[in-house]
């Protein structure tokens, strides 16, 4: 025979198991996106940035023609402190650097290759009486302004983007997370529907009980 108190017993355990099971309802928008596969996957504790070095070191060339500008400089990959030299040119890039946008990068070798000629400083007076090109580096070597036939333009932010890897990374890995959380969705909606209907069938007995 059943005690008075069992269904009152099982009511409360039905009661706190439901409590536990919708409390990160009631977290916010953002725990729960943080909390999910899929949030976790795309926050930014996944991605490797890179940027400018602290030290980066820029040294712009300019093509013999006066054409084009190649920007060097030495760049940081934050997921492993690796150092690299990165060279871009300036033209072709304009509005990717407008936009804080990864430039599309050549080899360094082509100061070489192209036999590229190192542009002059701003305000140097053992500058060429022929040049056309100057540049003016940020104080922190973040930025450069480039001074073309006499007009400003710039300054322009060394790259900070993304690693590619990153992002085909997470593209790739977005199903499978997604899937994980619809099961865990699945999961919980079994579990507090089966906690409803217990807690149901535990007032039943309460209001049967003799």
């Amino acid at each position: 025979m059943k005690k008075n108190g069992e269904p009152d017993r099982s009511r409360q355990f039905i009661g706190c198991l439901l409590v536990v099971t919708l409390m990160p309802l009631a977290t916010g928008c953002d725990t729960m996106r943080d909390s999910t596969l899929t949030g976790r996957l795309w926050d930014d504790g996944g991605v490797n940035h890179c940027l400018p070095a602290p030290q980066p070191n820029p040294k712009l060339y300019r093509t013999p023609d006066d054409k084009d500008v190649l920007v060097t400089y030495d760049e940081l990959r934050e997921k492993n402190d690796s150092i690299r030299r990165r060279a871009f040119f300036f033209q072709p890039n304009v509005r990717r650097l407008e936009a804080h946008k990864r430039p599309k990068f050549v080899s360094p070798d082509k100061v070489v290759e192209l036999k590229l000629i190192r542009v002059s400083e701003a305000g140097n007076t053992n500058a060429p009486v022929e040049e056309v090109i100057f540049a003016k580096i940020s104080a922190d070597n973040q930025a450069f302004t480039l001074i073309w036939f006499g007009t400003d333009l710039g300054p322009y932010a060394l790259p900070v983007y993304e690693d590619r890897g990153s992002e085909v990374r997470r593209a790739l890995l977005t199903p499978l997370a997604t899937m994980g959380d619809v099961i865990v969705v699945v999961v919980v909606v079994a579990v507090v529907a089966g906690a409803i209907v217990g807690y149901g069938y535990a007032a039943g007995q309460t209001c049967h009980h003799p």
